[in-house]
């Protein structure tokens, strides 16, 4: 073999590698910073929606309802976790230590949900409702 036949598989086998971690990269998702590494906690909360008549009368309030939907939180604009609301409402989330914003996201364009800023602590459950405003007057 020569050298010149030696240079170009070494230079062969050198791209291999570098285009194999190069594509190892993609897809890999960046969470906030924790400082154990991989401490996580945990967001629970129910999704609802009011209100749900036009006029409250006595005797007959009206509470919000539950919704399904898709519950995002998201890190420096970037969706990190999602989950869906149960048909009570309810939803869970584990996520690494840090601050995100959490919202609720319907397929409809009501009801429009608040988003919330929630901190999620090592080893701790963080309670946060999502309202969400059914436009009803």
């Amino acid at each position: 073999m020569t050298a010149t036949m030696t240079f170009r598989r070494a230079a062969c086998v050198g791209l291999l590698a570098v285009g194999s971690v190069m594509l190892a990269a993609c897809g890999t998702r960046t969470e906030p910073s924790t400082s154990g590494g991989s401490a996580t906690g945990v967001v629970t909360g129910r999704v609802t929606a009011g209100p749900t008549c036009p006029v409250e009368q006595v005797g007959h309030p009206c509470a919000p309802r539950p919704v399904v939907a898709e519950v995002q939180a998201t890190a420096v604009g970037r969706i990190v976790a999602s989950t869906h609301s149960a048909a009570d409402g309810t939803y869970r989330l584990e996520l690494s230590v840090g601050t995100y914003t959490v919202v609720a996201v319907t397929q409809n364009m009501l009801p429009r949900c608040v988003p919330r800023t929630v901190t999620v602590t090592a080893a701790r459950t963080t309670r946060d409702d999502i309202t969400c405003d059914t436009g009803i007057r």
